[in-house]
């Protein structure tokens, strides 16, 4: 179980944030983050830019940092829209040019935008790049087949591309399920794909224009898109491997085609999650600590370098699928593991044997430790050690503040 995992954005369709990816951290072997600007310019915000530096120089973190977006192209024939699939990314500003490179382009826009400082977007951009690879969705890195391609195709099936749109409306804050009988009437031309639906997007609007704070409004091409998006993140997926996590909506939607790709990964997640509620209830999780700023991303750094941190993820790696996370801890929190096997008059030798050789004097007190000891290696190390005491206090001690 928990043996690597991709992350894209976040449930809520939002960038990744740093409390996420702590939480992930705890569970998982390996954790792979795919980047795009929203998403650094995010974490540079949360936790700054040397505690970005920090969590990628980690071993058992990696990442690609991707420029493109994924973008639905609009066409208008008269009052009827046309639409078509691409992603976009940018290049330069009118009034300072093109820029060549990557590092070029992130260097501009963290000084144009005064995000870190003028001077440190220069060695930030530097760092950041030899750090993590550059990959590009368009082109035929992540596979043989285009993208965009794929996802025009995907929304040419009629019947799929209903059951997509009738998920993404119900997702979308503000949404609601239009049902089965969702009319959408699809047609290709050169001037790219018509698409005839009946969905009531001013009710949906009008919902988001309630809420705290208003959310912006949206229209046929928003949920097109998540088509697209969908495409997009079932492409990683393959491609990688392991676990992937994503937004709600785009899940909905590959599991409309493709609901044994991330079924793993909801068995995993829903895995941590219940393992949190049952055995530290009536607290806040880590991402929430941390993404609250109660907690400082630094500070679940020097969390996770400790080694009981490192002997719980080890033991997380180790748990046998078909037993589960949870019936994993109980049952290795009440055993006493190998050494309880060994009779304790060959233990209590042992101990003895070997006190007396490293220190003659502490050998004539031995037998009077010998019993607080045994018990010591007895009882050896457990996984709620770590949760009882280190991960406990780690997201209590805010709590205790207050």
């Amino acid at each position: 179980m928990f043996e690597s995992i991709v992350l894209r954005r976040s449930e809520h369709d939002g960038p990744i944030s740093a409390g996420q990816i702590a939480e992930l951290l705890l569970f998982y072997q390996r954790v792979h983050l795919f980047i795009d600007y929203e998403t650094l310019i995010n974490l540079i915000q949360q936790i700054g830019s040397t505690s970005i530096l920090r969590l990628l120089e980690r071993p058992e973190v990696s990442a690609v940092y991707c420029e493109e977006l994924a973008a639905t192209h609009t066409t208008h024939i008269g009052v009827t829209p046309g639409y078509d699939f691409g992603f976009i990314k940018f290049v330069g500003h009118q009034d300072d040019g093109v820029f060549k490179s990557p590092r070029e382009r992130l260097q501009y826009r963290l000084k144009r935008h005064n995000t870190i400082g003028k001077a440190k977007a220069v060695s930030f951009s530097k760092a950041f790049f030899d750090l993590v690879a550059v990959r590009k969705l368009s082109g035929k890195h992540f596979g043989k087949n285009d993208i965009a391609d794929a996802a025009r195709s995907d929304l040419l099936d009629q019947e799929y591309a209903k059951q997509a749109i009738r998920a993404a409306v119900t997702a979308t804050p503000g949404g609601y399920d239009p049902g089965e009988d969702l009319e959408l009437k699809l047609t290709k031309t050169e001037l790219g794909i018509f698409v005839f639906t009946r969905i009531d997007f001013k009710l949906i609007n009008q919902k988001r224009n309630q809420f705290t704070p208003p959310v912006e409004p949206i229209k046929l091409a928003h949920l097109l898109g998540k088509i697209l998006d969908a495409r997009v993140d079932l492409t990683l997926a393959s491609f990688y491997g392991g676990d992937f996590i994503t937004s709600k909506t785009t899940s909905s939607i590959i599991q409309i085609k493709y609901a044994e790709l991330l079924r793993r990964t909801e068995i995993n997640l829903d895995s941590s999650h219940q393992f949190i509620e049952i055995f530290l209830p009536d607290t806040p999780t880590v991402a929430e600590v941390i993404d609250s700023g109660k907690r400082s991303f630094g500070e679940f750094l020097n969390l996770l370098d400790k080694s009981s941190t490192r002997k719980f993820n080890n033991w997380v790696g180790s748990v046998n699928p078909d037993e589960g996370l949870i019936q994993a801890y109980i049952k290795d929190c009440s055993s006493r593991g190998w050494i309880q096997k060994l009779p304790a008059k060959i233990v209590r030798y042992l101990f003895a044997t070997g006190a007396g050789c490293v220190n003659p004097i502490a050998g004539s007190a031995s037998g009077f430790a010998n019993d607080f000891i045994i018990d010591k290696l007895f009882s050896g190390w457990r996984p709620n050690h770590f949760v009882e005491d280190k991960l406990s206090q780690f997201v209590k001690r805010h709590m205790d503040r207050n």
